[in-house]
């Protein structure tokens, strides 16, 4: 799972760097014991930068520090992911309003070329490129709506939310429904229909936040990993 650092920037860095990715690519789950002696052998270092590696990440809240149980990985409340959810509709939402007298018949192909791709992905079951494609068309968008402080309050939701995206497509028939929420988003974008995008954005939103609110409780039950 981790695998031996290349030699480049300090250990410590690169110790945090390979951490931070496996965290958030979902390869290390979250309430996964992280031990400092088996994550050093694994990279082939001292246990010292794995420990400031592992202190860095507590910062980024991406880790816990828990009494006799050491470094864990966190584990987000529902009650946190619903509150990102909800931020992410208002400011996406607002996104969409500021996009629409920006759109152009090149910002529009671009999105429908991007339904495309998650098409293809889909075909594949290339959940990494179906991850990125649905990324991409809501960036797409952001961009459009040409303002840089939206672009660091939704960058900074989405950066929190990275921790369970690939929950919000794992539940059964979901990519199906992302294709066509996203088809619908981009006819009221055509239309220039501001109510009925932000609309669409509801929806898509909510449909999301409820796949990954179905992922959790299923997980509930899953016994601690040690790592």
């Amino acid at each position: 799972m981790i695998s031996k650092l290349p030699a480049t920037k300090s250990l410590s860095e690169r110790a945090f760097e390979e951490l931070r990715s496996a965290i958030l690519e979902g390869k290390i789950p979250p309430g996964t014991r992280l031990v400092e002696r088996t994550l050093a052998e694994s990279m082939g270092i001292s246990r010292t930068p794995v420990h400031d590696a592992l202190n860095s990440l507590v910062a980024k809240r991406l880790v816990k520090k828990l009494p006799n149980k050491g470094f864990v990985v966190a584990r987000l409340e529902k009650k946190d992911i619903v509150q990102l959810y909800t931020l992410r509709l208002h400011l996406e939402t607002l996104a969409v309003q500021w996009a629409l007298p920006n759109l152009t018949a090149g910002i529009l192909e671009k999105l429908r070329n991007n339904v495309k791709r998650m098409e293809a992905c889909a075909h594949h079951t290339d959940m990494e490129c179906i991850i990125e494609a649905n990324v991409e068309f809501h960036r797409i968008i952001l961009s459009a709506a040409d303002s840089s402080i939206l672009t660091g309050f939704i960058e900074q939701v989405q950066s929190s939310a990275r921790l369970f995206r690939i929950r919000s497509v794992n539940t059964p028939n979901r990519i199906p429904r992302v294709i066509e929420e996203h088809r619908n988003l981009i006819a009221a974008l055509e239309k220039r229909d501001e109510a009925v995008a932000a609309e669409c954005i509801r929806i898509h939103l909510g449909n999301a936040l409820n796949s990954i609110l179905t992922t959790l409780d299923s997980a509930d039950g899953e016994v601690e990993r040690s790592t």
